[in-house]
């Protein structure tokens, strides 16, 4: 038997590099840590650019598709672009313009309407069999305004006065702002050249891989790439649609925050599954500010409407898209929230449905295979 030499020193060279990083552990993780949180306006970058190529390549179908003038062929990219960066921003901008400050006048709002509610509570009868009478005197000695200006105070002016505190706060926002903004320049980088970019990708992956290997890459990316395209402009369609319908019933049936609580609803919509019915629960608090029967009513109907919502308008909207069983969506967003939290919930459903075409691709050849093939079959 001869012994290929290059093999075995290849062997030995990852056995040794293995054996490195589980001896100093500590120390790679340290150096994988730095190495991640330094490419993360990268990821970000990349991250917002297909958000916004996605828009921008709708807008570019309908800037002017049928001219010939050099000047308007020339700026589609830049205009467009432009748009829709602005459009992704604005829409972010709306919604905490629209959401903040009504969440906070409604907790300040409900801690005042505490005193009140924990009396009606504590008169009532059947709460009094349940409830201790330590515990209701607790919750009626409470100083629930006092709460209310020390949370409002949190929220206006942070955490304490304490000069440190508000340094490292500082510190972070800071860091944050200026990776968002990084993140920002890489993808107008990658949205201004991604032709190119693409383009000598492919040139190096199809000199570095073999042809066959090549095409099940790229392949792959098209699964993955139709499978994220289409969930993003499903969800969108169909958290807006849910958020619409929410704020209509909600003024039909003359709810408080209607407009807030719709647009939380559907805003919270885009997490898979679980988190519409977050909102719905945030919006229920909010309700309870003015009335317990009408938080209850206000969930019996958002919960309906968000049942017919499901069933007969979200199977429309996402269409064959992603064709991902209501189960797979279900672990998808369980096993993407337990690793990666709220990230992983958003990205688990189309990574889970690019593998689940895949495998129903690879089941589909070979049963043709088994087809034409009678030994296959029998074996």
């Amino acid at each position: 038997m001869k012994i290929e030499w290059k093999q075995c020193f290849k062997v030995g060279i990852s056995v040794f590099i293995l054996f490195l990083c589980i001896h100093y552990w500590s120390a790679v993780g340290n150096l994988i840590g730095v190495f991640l949180s330094g490419i993360t306006p990268i990821l970000i970058g990349c991250a917002l650019a297909y958000l916004v190529n996605i828009f921008m390549c709708g807008m570019e179908k309908r800037y002017f598709p049928n001219t010939t003038n050099s000047k308007l062929i020339k700026s589609r990219r830049p205009v467009c672009m432009i748009g829709a960066i602005l459009l992704v921003i604005g829409v972010v901008v709306l919604l905490i313009y629209m959401i903040i400050p009504e969440l906070i006048r409604c907790i300040e709002t409900f801690i005042n309407a505490m005193p009140d509610l924990i009396d009606d509570i504590s008169g009532n009868k059947y709460i009094q069999k349940i409830v201790s009478k330590e515990t209701l005197s607790k919750l009626e000695g409470m100083k629930w305004e006092s709460y209310a200006s020390k949370i409002s105070g949190f929220m206006f002016s942070g955490i304490g006065g304490a000069v440190n505190t508000v340094a490292s706060v500082a510190s972070s926002v800071i860091s944050i702002i200026v990776t968002i903004v990084l993140g920002i320049i890489f993808s107008i980088y990658f949205l201004t050249g991604k032709e190119e970019l693409i383009g000598r990708t492919k040139r190096v992956m199809r000199v570095v891989l073999k042809d066959k290997l090549y095409e099940k890459v790229m392949h792959y990316f098209n699964v993955f790439d139709e499978c994220f395209h289409g969930y993003i402009i499903g969800k969108l369609i169909d958290a807006f649609v849910l958020g619409l319908m929410c704020i209509v019933v909600m003024l039909i049936c003359r709810f408080p925050y209607a407009v807030m609580i719709g647009t939380l609803i559907g805003f919270s919509a885009l997490i898979p599954v679980v988190g519409a019915y977050v909102g719905t629960a945030v919006g229920a608090l909010m309700v309870l500010t003015e009335s317990p029967m009408k938080a209850l009513v206000f969930l019996i109907i958002i919960l309906i409407v968000q049942l017919i919502e499901a069933n007969v308008i979200y199977p429309k909207i996402m269409g064959n898209s992603i064709g991902l069983p209501g189960i797979w969506v279900l672990a998808a967003v369980t096993l993407g929230g337990s690793l990666f939290g709220i990230v992983g919930m958003l990205i688990g459903v189309p990574i889970i449905a690019g593998f689940y075409k895949l495998a129903g691709e690879g089941v589909r050849k070979r049963e043709r295979k088994m087809e034409s093939d009678p030994k296959i079959k029998n074996n």
